[in-house]
């Protein structure tokens, strides 16, 4: 296998445990309730012959426990795989506030905008949780991108009907 399709494979294994953690974060799961949580929030779904292999590394890792009920088994974050989403968490929020800090020293921002930021990044991140939970939005997000590169105007046009809509719903 040529070094760049392996980087990749590689890549997509690990945004997969990942996804796995996060979703065992919130609740416990069986293999196929997994497949089925990670195939709506991507629009694509992962096939048990990737996850169930990474369902046994990270347990064998101590990142997941497995309980039996009847014929099924049920996965739950262990103390250890909270641990990872924690740091993982703590270094996103010092990722950024090194941006900001940057972007402050540098006379791009004041000190007195940094809490703007900060608040607008929190809003954006909030909203993005949000749409990660409809069903087909990494779709529509490749659709859109795809489109864009195509009719800037029209997407325009159709995004202006689209919010239209969506108005009515509020």
């Amino acid at each position: 296998m040529p070094k760049a399709e392996k980087s990749k494979k590689n890549q997509v294994k690990g945004i997969l445990k990942l996804l796995i953690l996060k979703e065992l974060e919130k609740d416990d799961a069986t293999g196929y309730d997994l497949i089925k949580k990670i195939s709506i929030k991507t629009s694509k779904k992962p096939s048990p012959g990737s996850v169930y292999p990474l369902l046994k590394e990270l347990t064998n890792s101590g990142f997941l426990n497995v309980r039996a009920e009847g014929k099924k088994k049920v996965y739950s974050i262990s103390e250890k795989g909270r641990k990872v989403l924690d740091e993982i968490s703590i270094q996103e929020k010092e990722a950024i506030l090194r941006k900001i800090d940057v972007l402050k020293d540098s006379g791009i921002i004041s000190e007195g905008e940094v809490e703007d930021v900060l608040q607008l990044i929190n809003f954006k991140k909030e909203i993005l949780i949000k749409l990660f939970e409809l069903k087909n939005w990494m779709r529509f997000l490749r659709t859109i991108s795809k489109a864009f590169e195509n009719s800037k105007d029209e997407v325009e046009k159709i995004l202006d009907e689209t919010i239209e809509k969506l108005e009515k719903i509020e």
